[in-house]
Protein backbone atom coordinates (compact mmCIF):
# COMPACT_ATOMS: atom_id res chain seq x y z
CA UNK A 1 0.00 0.00 0.00
CA UNK A 2 1.40 3.35 -1.09
CA UNK A 3 1.01 5.90 1.73
CA UNK A 4 1.55 9.67 1.89
CA UNK A 5 1.98 11.23 5.33
CA UNK A 6 1.23 14.80 6.45
CA UNK A 7 2.24 16.01 9.92
CA UNK A 8 4.41 18.54 11.67
CA UNK A 9 4.36 18.05 15.44
CA UNK A 10 5.69 15.64 18.05
CA UNK A 11 2.59 13.41 17.83
CA UNK A 12 3.08 13.20 14.06
CA UNK A 13 6.76 12.30 14.45
CA UNK A 14 6.03 9.48 16.88
CA UNK A 15 3.19 8.06 14.76
CA UNK A 16 5.32 8.16 11.60
CA UNK A 17 8.24 6.55 13.42
CA UNK A 18 6.00 3.65 14.46
CA UNK A 19 4.63 3.20 10.94
CA UNK A 20 8.14 3.08 9.51
CA UNK A 21 9.38 0.64 12.16
CA UNK A 22 6.62 -1.76 11.11
CA UNK A 23 7.81 -1.61 7.51
CA UNK A 24 4.97 0.26 5.82
CA UNK A 25 5.71 2.00 2.53
CA UNK A 26 5.75 5.78 2.97
CA UNK A 27 6.29 7.39 -0.41
CA UNK A 28 6.29 11.04 0.70
CA UNK A 29 6.14 12.99 3.96
CA UNK A 30 5.00 16.61 4.13
CA UNK A 31 6.05 18.63 7.18
CA UNK A 32 6.15 22.31 8.14
CA UNK A 33 8.91 24.62 7.01
CA UNK A 34 11.60 25.11 9.65
CA UNK A 35 10.61 28.79 9.75
CA UNK A 36 7.24 27.79 11.25
CA UNK A 37 8.85 26.44 14.42
CA UNK A 38 7.65 29.37 16.51
CA UNK A 39 4.07 28.90 15.24
CA UNK A 40 3.60 25.47 16.84
CA UNK A 41 4.54 24.79 20.45
CA UNK A 42 4.97 21.05 19.77
CA UNK A 43 6.74 21.55 16.42
CA UNK A 44 8.91 18.60 15.44
CA UNK A 45 11.82 18.13 13.05
CA UNK A 46 11.59 15.07 10.79
CA UNK A 47 15.09 15.17 9.31
CA UNK A 48 16.19 12.28 11.53
CA UNK A 49 13.50 10.01 10.11
CA UNK A 50 14.07 11.06 6.50
CA UNK A 51 17.79 10.28 6.84
CA UNK A 52 17.15 6.92 8.48
CA UNK A 53 14.38 5.73 6.15
CA UNK A 54 15.17 7.71 2.96
CA UNK A 55 11.62 8.78 2.11
CA UNK A 56 10.85 11.87 0.04
CA UNK A 57 10.59 14.72 2.54
CA UNK A 58 8.86 17.96 1.54
CA UNK A 59 8.72 20.95 3.89
CA UNK A 60 5.78 23.19 3.02
CA UNK A 61 4.27 26.54 3.81
CA UNK A 62 0.78 25.40 2.80
CA UNK A 63 -0.13 21.82 1.97
CA UNK A 64 -2.69 23.10 -0.56
CA UNK A 65 -0.08 24.85 -2.73
CA UNK A 66 -0.29 23.68 -6.33
CA UNK A 67 3.14 22.02 -6.36
CA UNK A 68 2.16 19.81 -3.41
CA UNK A 69 -1.09 18.80 -5.07
CA UNK A 70 0.71 17.97 -8.29
CA UNK A 71 3.28 15.87 -6.44
CA UNK A 72 0.53 13.87 -4.74
CA UNK A 73 -1.23 13.34 -8.06
CA UNK A 74 2.03 12.07 -9.53
CA UNK A 75 2.68 9.69 -6.63
CA UNK A 76 -0.95 8.47 -6.57
CA UNK A 77 -1.00 7.27 -2.95
CA UNK A 78 -3.58 4.68 -1.95
CA UNK A 79 -3.97 6.44 1.39
CA UNK A 80 -3.08 9.81 2.89
CA UNK A 81 -2.54 10.05 6.64
CA UNK A 82 -2.90 13.46 8.28
CA UNK A 83 -1.59 13.16 11.83
CA UNK A 84 -1.08 16.46 13.64
CA UNK A 85 -1.70 19.20 11.05
CA UNK A 86 -3.56 22.48 11.48
CA UNK A 87 -4.31 23.36 7.86
CA UNK A 88 -7.55 22.17 6.26
CA UNK A 89 -7.07 20.14 3.08
CA UNK A 90 -8.75 21.19 -0.15
CA UNK A 91 -10.89 18.80 -2.12
CA UNK A 92 -8.12 18.64 -4.75
CA UNK A 93 -6.14 16.56 -2.22
CA UNK A 94 -9.05 14.70 -0.62
CA UNK A 95 -10.04 13.09 -3.93
CA UNK A 96 -6.58 11.70 -4.79
CA UNK A 97 -6.20 8.48 -2.71
CA UNK A 98 -8.48 5.52 -3.39
CA UNK A 99 -8.90 4.69 0.31
CA UNK A 100 -9.33 8.31 1.31
CA UNK A 101 -7.63 10.67 3.76
CA UNK A 102 -7.43 9.66 7.42
CA UNK A 103 -7.06 12.26 10.14
CA UNK A 104 -6.83 12.12 13.93
CA UNK A 105 -8.52 14.16 16.64
CA UNK A 106 -7.94 13.65 20.39
CA UNK A 107 -11.58 13.99 21.42
CA UNK A 108 -14.60 11.72 21.44
CA UNK A 109 -16.03 12.91 18.13
CA UNK A 110 -18.62 14.14 17.48
CA UNK A 111 -19.00 15.49 21.03
CA UNK A 112 -16.15 17.99 20.85
CA UNK A 113 -14.66 19.53 17.73
CA UNK A 114 -12.29 22.39 17.09
CA UNK A 115 -8.89 23.60 18.20
CA UNK A 116 -6.55 22.98 21.17
CA UNK A 117 -8.30 19.76 22.22
CA UNK A 118 -5.83 18.71 24.92
CA UNK A 119 -5.83 22.03 26.83
CA UNK A 120 -9.61 22.30 26.51
CA UNK A 121 -10.06 18.73 27.73
CA UNK A 122 -8.32 19.69 30.98
CA UNK A 123 -10.00 23.09 31.28
CA UNK A 124 -13.42 21.46 30.83
CA UNK A 125 -12.49 18.93 33.54
CA UNK A 126 -13.45 15.91 31.46
CA UNK A 127 -13.03 12.54 33.17
CA UNK A 128 -12.52 10.64 29.95
CA UNK A 129 -11.96 11.38 26.28
CA UNK A 130 -10.91 9.51 23.15
CA UNK A 131 -8.56 9.44 20.23
CA UNK A 132 -10.55 9.33 17.02
CA UNK A 133 -9.34 8.37 13.55
CA UNK A 134 -11.74 9.63 10.91
CA UNK A 135 -12.06 10.15 7.19
CA UNK A 136 -11.31 13.78 6.41
CA UNK A 137 -13.93 15.44 4.26
CA UNK A 138 -14.58 19.09 3.40
CA UNK A 139 -16.18 19.83 6.78
CA UNK A 140 -14.31 20.27 10.07
CA UNK A 141 -13.84 17.06 12.09
CA UNK A 142 -17.15 15.70 10.77
CA UNK A 143 -16.13 12.79 8.51
CA UNK A 144 -16.95 9.13 9.07
CA UNK A 145 -15.19 7.53 12.03
CA UNK A 146 -12.66 4.80 11.27
CA UNK A 147 -11.72 4.02 14.88
CA UNK A 148 -12.15 5.52 18.33
CA UNK A 149 -10.52 4.49 21.60
CA UNK A 150 -11.54 5.87 24.99
CA UNK A 151 -8.95 6.83 27.61
CA UNK A 152 -9.40 7.91 31.23
CA UNK A 153 -8.23 11.27 32.55
CA UNK A 154 -6.80 11.28 36.06
CA UNK A 155 -7.08 14.23 38.42
CA UNK A 156 -3.33 14.80 38.23
CA UNK A 157 -3.06 14.53 34.45
CA UNK A 158 -1.67 17.58 32.71
CA UNK A 159 -1.06 18.47 29.06
CA UNK A 160 2.22 16.56 29.07
CA UNK A 161 0.78 13.31 30.42
CA UNK A 162 -2.32 13.51 28.21
CA UNK A 163 -0.18 14.15 25.14
CA UNK A 164 1.85 11.03 26.02
CA UNK A 165 -1.28 8.93 26.63
CA UNK A 166 -2.73 9.97 23.27
CA UNK A 167 0.54 9.33 21.44
CA UNK A 168 0.90 5.81 22.87
CA UNK A 169 -2.72 5.07 21.99
CA UNK A 170 -2.21 6.47 18.48
CA UNK A 171 0.82 4.28 17.88
CA UNK A 172 -1.27 1.22 18.73
CA UNK A 173 -4.29 2.29 16.69
CA UNK A 174 -2.43 3.26 13.53
CA UNK A 175 -0.88 -0.16 12.90
CA UNK A 176 -4.15 -1.95 13.60
CA UNK A 177 -6.05 0.30 11.22
CA UNK A 178 -3.45 0.21 8.47
CA UNK A 179 -3.80 -3.57 8.46
CA UNK A 180 -7.59 -3.27 8.27
CA UNK A 181 -7.37 -0.82 5.38
CA UNK A 182 -4.85 -2.98 3.54
CA UNK A 183 -7.09 -6.05 3.95
CA UNK A 184 -10.23 -4.02 3.23
CA UNK A 185 -11.78 -5.08 6.55
CA UNK A 186 -12.26 -1.57 7.94
CA UNK A 187 -15.65 -0.03 8.70
CA UNK A 188 -16.90 3.54 8.35
CA UNK A 189 -19.25 4.88 11.01
CA UNK A 190 -21.28 8.03 10.42
CA UNK A 191 -20.98 10.64 13.13
CA UNK A 192 -24.23 11.15 15.03
CA UNK A 193 -24.68 14.92 15.02
CA UNK A 194 -27.15 14.64 17.92
CA UNK A 195 -24.16 13.82 20.14
CA UNK A 196 -22.38 17.11 19.32
CA UNK A 197 -21.82 19.28 22.41
CA UNK A 198 -19.58 22.19 21.42
CA UNK A 199 -16.85 23.49 19.15
CA UNK A 200 -13.66 24.54 20.94
CA UNK A 201 -12.00 27.79 19.79
CA UNK A 202 -8.33 28.38 19.11
CA UNK A 203 -6.19 29.27 22.11
CA UNK A 204 -3.29 31.73 22.09
CA UNK A 205 -0.33 32.16 24.49
CA UNK A 206 -2.17 35.12 26.06
CA UNK A 207 -4.86 32.70 27.29
CA UNK A 208 -2.27 31.38 29.73
CA UNK A 209 -2.37 34.57 31.85
CA UNK A 210 -2.84 33.73 35.52
CA UNK A 211 -5.33 35.86 37.46
CA UNK A 212 -4.47 35.54 41.12
CA UNK A 213 -7.97 36.48 42.29
CA UNK A 214 -9.05 33.06 41.01
CA UNK A 215 -9.18 30.05 43.29
CA UNK A 216 -6.14 27.83 43.71
CA UNK A 217 -7.98 25.02 41.93
CA UNK A 218 -8.72 27.23 38.92
CA UNK A 219 -5.10 28.37 38.73
CA UNK A 220 -3.80 24.81 38.99
CA UNK A 221 -6.18 23.69 36.23
CA UNK A 222 -4.87 26.44 33.95
CA UNK A 223 -1.25 25.46 34.67
CA UNK A 224 -2.01 21.78 34.00
CA UNK A 225 -3.79 22.63 30.73
CA UNK A 226 -1.05 24.85 29.33
CA UNK A 227 2.15 23.13 30.43
CA UNK A 228 4.56 21.42 28.02
CA UNK A 229 4.35 21.00 25.09
CA UNK A 230 2.14 24.10 25.09
CA UNK A 231 3.18 27.73 25.75
CA UNK A 232 2.58 27.63 29.52
CA UNK A 233 0.70 29.69 32.08
CA UNK A 234 2.40 32.95 33.01
CA UNK A 235 2.60 35.87 35.39
CA UNK A 236 4.54 39.14 35.50
CA UNK A 237 7.04 40.14 38.19
CA UNK A 238 8.81 43.50 37.96
CA UNK A 239 8.02 43.59 34.24
CA UNK A 240 9.51 40.14 33.74
CA UNK A 241 7.45 37.47 31.99
CA UNK A 242 7.54 34.23 34.03
CA UNK A 243 6.25 30.94 32.64
CA UNK A 244 4.83 28.67 35.34
CA UNK A 245 4.92 24.99 34.41
CA UNK A 246 4.05 23.11 37.57
CA UNK A 247 2.42 23.97 40.90
CA UNK A 248 0.77 22.30 43.87
CA UNK A 249 -1.98 23.67 46.12
CA UNK A 250 -1.22 24.48 49.76
CA UNK A 251 -4.11 24.48 52.23
CA UNK A 252 -2.74 27.41 54.16
CA UNK A 253 -3.89 30.89 55.08
CA UNK A 254 -3.88 33.43 52.32
CA UNK A 255 -3.10 37.09 51.93
CA UNK A 256 -3.40 39.53 49.03
CA UNK A 257 -3.90 37.47 45.81
CA UNK A 258 -0.63 37.24 43.90
CA UNK A 259 1.55 38.11 46.89
CA UNK A 260 4.81 36.18 47.25
CA UNK A 261 4.59 34.72 50.76
CA UNK A 262 7.64 32.51 51.03
CA UNK A 263 10.65 31.40 48.99
CA UNK A 264 12.63 28.38 50.09
CA UNK A 265 14.11 25.13 48.79
CA UNK A 266 10.62 23.67 48.29
CA UNK A 267 9.46 26.37 45.87
CA UNK A 268 7.81 29.77 45.71
CA UNK A 269 4.58 30.21 47.69
CA UNK A 270 1.99 32.59 46.21
CA UNK A 271 -1.30 33.67 47.74
CA UNK A 272 -4.55 33.18 45.82
CA UNK A 273 -8.10 34.30 46.61
CA UNK A 274 -8.78 31.28 48.83
CA UNK A 275 -5.44 29.66 49.82
CA UNK A 276 -2.00 29.54 48.24
CA UNK A 277 -0.03 27.61 45.67
CA UNK A 278 3.59 26.50 45.52
CA UNK A 279 5.46 27.00 42.26
CA UNK A 280 7.64 23.97 41.59
CA UNK A 281 8.81 24.71 38.06
CA UNK A 282 9.08 27.99 36.17
CA UNK A 283 11.18 29.69 33.53
CA UNK A 284 11.94 32.98 31.83
CA UNK A 285 13.56 33.50 28.46
CA UNK A 286 16.98 33.40 30.13
CA UNK A 287 16.59 31.22 33.22
CA UNK A 288 14.91 27.94 34.13
CA UNK A 289 15.77 27.47 37.83
CA UNK A 290 13.60 28.98 40.56
CA UNK A 291 16.58 30.33 42.46
CA UNK A 292 17.67 32.17 39.31
CA UNK A 293 14.21 33.68 38.80
CA UNK A 294 13.18 34.54 42.38
CA UNK A 295 15.20 35.84 45.33
CA UNK A 296 14.42 36.51 48.99
CA UNK A 297 14.09 40.18 48.04
CA UNK A 298 10.91 39.27 46.12
CA UNK A 299 9.02 38.20 49.24
CA UNK A 300 6.08 40.56 49.70
CA UNK A 301 5.94 41.57 46.04
CA UNK A 302 2.89 40.93 43.86
CA UNK A 303 2.82 38.76 40.79
CA UNK A 304 0.62 40.35 38.15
Amino acid sequence: MNIAFIGGVKFSHDILSTILKFGWNISVVFTYLDSKKNNYSDFSDFDDLSKKYSFQHVKVDNINDSENIELLKKIKPDLILVMGWSQLLKNDILTIPRFGVIGSHPTQLPKYRGRAPIPWTILKKLKHSALTFFFIEEGIDDGDILDQKIFEIDDDDDATSLYDKITILGEQMIIDNLNKIKNNTFLRKKQNTDEFIENWPKRTPDDGKIYWNKSSNEIQTLVRATTYPYPGAFAILDGKHIKIWKIIILDESFETPGKIIKIDKNGVQISTINSSILILQASTKEECNLDQIFSKNDIGKLLL
